[in-house]
């Protein structure tokens, strides 16, 4: 029974160990890089956005600058 015991604890250690390290280093490293790709995808959003917004204002331009039957 002392087997299955000093299994569990060492088990415990390591998991503790693991929950550490991914808290510690994982964790900020994953939140820095999705911070980053977050900024990137509102940058090419906006940049879509921009260029719709171009199309519907030529387009109204367009429409506007065509005589009326």
């Amino acid at each position: 029974m002392d087997k299955f015991e000093d299994i569990g604890k060492r088990l415990d250690e390591e998991l503790t160990r693991l929950r550490k390290y991914v808290e510690e280093e994982v964790a900020p490293a994953t939140e820095k890089r999705t911070a980053q790709v977050l900024r990137e995808a509102s940058e090419k959003l906006s940049e879509a956005a921009r260029k719709l917004e171009a199309r519907v204002a030529a387009r109204a331009a367009q429409e506007s600058s065509q005589p009326k039957p």
